[in-house]
């Protein structure tokens, strides 16, 4: 009755009529939920994380920068930080350039603090030109953070001799070497001058020193930036 049977004798099973699957349309109502529930979980998580960022934009030495200098575009980049109280500590990267002086040296790096920036009545060193060995001018950079060592001149029977070697000054910063072209000292065979903050009341007793002709050593410090051997 409507069954039939195999050569075996045995009852046939109905096939299952195959059904084709079709292609979701925007028309469907399942599919535009999905869409504007992934789009409301994009745009909330993206709310979320920029309400609860404190991240902000500050300035960063991007080379050494040292006392007396004014700030220029070249000497800062922008960088982002998240920070406790950020904004008044360190100068804002979305205002214009701060006025002023340096006051203090800032390491390539490092943020630069509002603190650092004066007018030049509060700058308390002054630049002061002094003679050393070029070979020991090479290993110099601006920033660089020296000892300033002072052997007095001494006349003896017409022949000059020094003094045993004083410590004048600690940690004074260089502010200029001259360049390495062989035109302004190093590696001419002459003196290199290089130029250190002083603190103001020491300056007269380093120029006197450089007056009578005493030999001037500048001694880096273990923490000193150096110029990298090429």
């Amino acid at each position: 009755m409507g069954e039939t049977r195999s050569g075996r004798g045995e009852t046939a099973l109905p096939r299952p009529a195959a059904q084709r699957l079709q292609k979701p349309s925007w028309r469907d109502s399942r599919l535009v939920i999905g869409v504007l529930l992934i789009v409301l979980a994009t745009v909330g998580g993206a709310t979320v994380i920029q309400r609860f960022d404190n991240s902000v934009e500050v300035l960063q030495a991007s080379r050494s920068l040292v006392p007396g200098q004014p700030i220029t575009k070249d000497d800062v980049r922008t960088v982002r930080v998240r920070i406790d109280r950020a904004g008044s500590t360190y100068v804002s990267a979305t205002r214009a350039l701060p006025t002023g002086r340096l006051v203090r040296e800032v390491r390539p790096g490092e943020l630069l603090p509002r603190s650092a920036i004066g007018s030049p009545a509060q700058v308390e060193v002054k630049a002061v030109s002094v003679r050393i060995d070029p070979s020991l001018a090479a290993a110099l950079v601006p920033g660089s953070i020296v000892d300033v060592w002072v052997s007095a001149k001494r006349d003896v029977a017409g022949a000059a001799t020094y003094a045993k070697p004083t410590r004048m000054i600690e940690r004074a910063v260089v502010s200029r070497v001259p360049a390495d072209d062989g035109r302004f000292g190093i590696g001419s065979g002459q003196d290199a001058a290089v130029h250190v903050l002083v603190p103001k009341d020491r300056v007269a007793a380093v120029i006197g020193a450089v007056n009578t002709e005493a030999k001037v050593t500048l001694v880096p410090t273990a923490d000193s930036p150096l110029r990298k051997s090429s």
